[in-house]
């Protein structure tokens, strides 16, 4: 449908209840993108034994199969009305478009919000993704959550509609977020230099008392990225303070051993979540106009995460090739890399840091993967893909190649290869 006559179907709509459509004056379109994948998973054999259990059996050997999978579709609702004086105010609501039957969800459950734009800036207030998020997306050509992405391996999992707290699984350490409760600010680009700084809202507080501990938990990110012609780089900070509020033990726990010859020491519960930080970098170059070669690198720290001073650190980098070869034909590939955590915390059996292995820096808890992605577009708005994706695990690492995929023994390798179909409108 022409979205010109859905702003109109929509002004009528309004003004048939009795409010103002300012039809000269604002506009509402309907857009949204469809994105579905169809592979074979090779899930792995039956790896190493679970290192952080102390256990002797081996893994479970996995399935081998084939999966029909959602990646991020969604319908989006946005609207912008003219102010006056060079201000705007503006909306998007995104909600998921789920034509596999998986389930139903909620309506503006993904990027959502409301703001208010003129030559200051613009400022928003909702369910957005974080300026770090939003620097790494400029870099990276890849779907962040599809097995063709990296979203787990590079950042520690991705979050959706994400809180200060574990109330989304691996929520509370995740760098790549979709952060709800955010106030957002975006200043205007000026000589190629753009810059975004957001901070959530401590709405978990409320469930606190006066006797508790936990200050309140929030969420800080910083980008900045400038543009010279094909060279483009760009540089985030984000920390985290005192997320996951009351989920940590209150006492040490009993030393159960070793983990993969690590030293004996404490084994601690759930991932509580101090002052966590991480600086993402992104560089990238395009060559004629055709060709652009990228990378990223990633420094992520958690400190305090048992409550006791046990701390955890991991570095990771990407590098990214994307050829538009000519015409209809497109060429992706790219190589990550998850190096072996380092820091004094040994996880407990079960309570791992996000999808990473804190093994005390015992090492061997790393993991790289390649994936690649040729694509043939068959109309401006319809675009036909096939995709390779193959993460391997260190001993100690147990992440797996994405979405469909089954959960990964400990030092296994796993692998997805298939098509995707993706439409806009």
């Amino acid at each position: 449908m022409n979205k010109k006559l859905i702003a109109v179907a929509v002004g009528s709509a309004l003004g048939v209840i009795g409010m103002p459509a300012f039809a000269q004056s604002s506009t509402v379109t309907l857009s949204g993108n469809l994105n579905y994948m169809y592979g074979y998973y090779d899930n792995g054999g039956a790896g190493y034994a679970n290192a952080t259990a102390n256990s002797i059996a081996p893994g479970v050997a996995k399935n081998r199969t084939d999966s029909l999978t959602n990646s991020e579709s969604e319908w989006v609702l946005t609207g912008e009305e003219n102010l006056g004086g060079g201000m705007a105010a503006f909306f998007r609501c995104a909600s998921t478009m789920d034509l596999t039957g998986a389930g139903a969800s909620i309506m503006c459950a993904r990027t959502s919000y409301i703001g208010m734009k003129g030559g200051f800036g613009a400022v928003s207030f909702g369910n957005n993704d974080t300026p770090i998020k939003n620097m790494i997306a400029l870099y990276d050509p890849f779907p962040i959550s599809a097995p063709t992405g990296q979203g787990a391996q590079m950042f520690n999992g991705v979050s959706s509609a994400a809180g200060n707290s574990g109330n989304v699984s691996g929520a509370a350490s995740s760098f790549s977020r979709r952060q709800n409760n955010l106030i957002s600010y975006s200043m205007p680009t000026m000589n190629g230099f753009d810059a975004q700084v957001a901070y959530s809202s401590a709405n978990e507080a409320t469930g606190g008392t006066s006797a508790s501990t936990i200050s309140k938990p929030r969420l800080y990110s910083v980008m900045a990225n400038y543009t010279n012609g094909p060279l483009k780089v760009g540089i985030g900070y984000e920390r985290h303070i005192d997320f996951n509020p009351g989920s940590g033990q209150t006492t040490a726990a009993t030393v159960v051993g070793t983990i993969a010859g690590a030293a004996t020491g404490a084994m601690l519960g759930t991932y509580k979540g101090g002052r966590d930080s991480s600086y993402q970098m992104g560089a990238a170059y395009t060559f004629n106009g055709s060709l652009t070669v990228s990378a990223i690198y990633a420094n992520m720290k958690y400190d305090n995460i048992d409550g006791f001073g046990a701390d955890m650190s991991v570095s990771t980098y990407g590098l990214y090739g994307a050829w538009a070869i000519s015409g209809p034909h497109s060429l992706k590939l790219g190589y990550g890399v998850q190096g072996s955590t380092k820091g004094t915390f040994i996880q407990a059996v079960g309570a791992p840091v996000g999808v990473y292995t804190a093994n005390g820096g015992a090492g061997q808890s790393g993991s790289q993967k390649f994936h690649g992605e040729y694509s043939y577009a068959m109309s401006k708005r319809t675009e036909v893909s096939l995709g390779y994706a193959r993460i391997s695990n260190d001993r100690n690492s147990n992440i797996n190649v994405g979405t469909g995929s089954s959960f990964a023994n400990f030092g296994e390798t796993q692998s997805y290869g298939g098509m995707r179909v993706n439409h806009k409108f």
